[in-house]
């Protein structure tokens, strides 16, 4: 609020405000956010669009959870990692990946496979399981 006029106004009964003009937040229609929907709908509209009605939902982060994903080139990439950690052998030319124990959700069918792998994971994409036949190994899924 700006400085008041009561200076200008010495000896004028009502310092340019009208009657009831300096009392409460009468003038300004209310103070804050009341009036909103009422008297001072036009403003809502035109610079608070979204504030009245329903804002939607956000499930908690407990519960919400992204799958842990991973492609097929990824697996080749880790592969001395998985296999120093546990979660792979070799046997022959074949490797056996177990990427529900490496923490993965989802198999992804991105690049090529190059290598023979024998792999369980809860879940894949169709293409991933095509290129892993394609090499010549296979995805167990849970």
């Amino acid at each position: 609020m700006g400085k008041k006029k009561t200076k200008k106004h010495r000896g004028s009964r009502f310092h340019g405000r009208g009657i009831k003009g300096g009392r409460g937040a009468g003038e300004r229609g209310g103070r804050g956010k009341a009036g909103l929907q009422k008297h001072k709908w036009i403003s809502t509209v035109k610079y608070t669009p979204g504030y009245f009605g329903p804002k939607g939902f956000t499930r908690p982060k407990g519960i919400a959870k992204d799958p842990e994903t991973i492609n097929i080139p990824d697996i080749e990439m880790k592969m001395d990692d998985f296999i120093e950690k546990g979660y792979a052998k070799k046997k022959g030319s074949i490797y056996h990946v177990d990427l529900t124990k490496a923490g993965y959700d989802k198999l992804l069918g991105s690049g090529k496979a190059r290598y023979q792998m024998k792999i369980t994971v809860p879940s894949s994409t169709p293409r991933a399981v095509v290129k892993v036949q394609e090499a010549g190994g296979e995805v167990i899924t849970e």
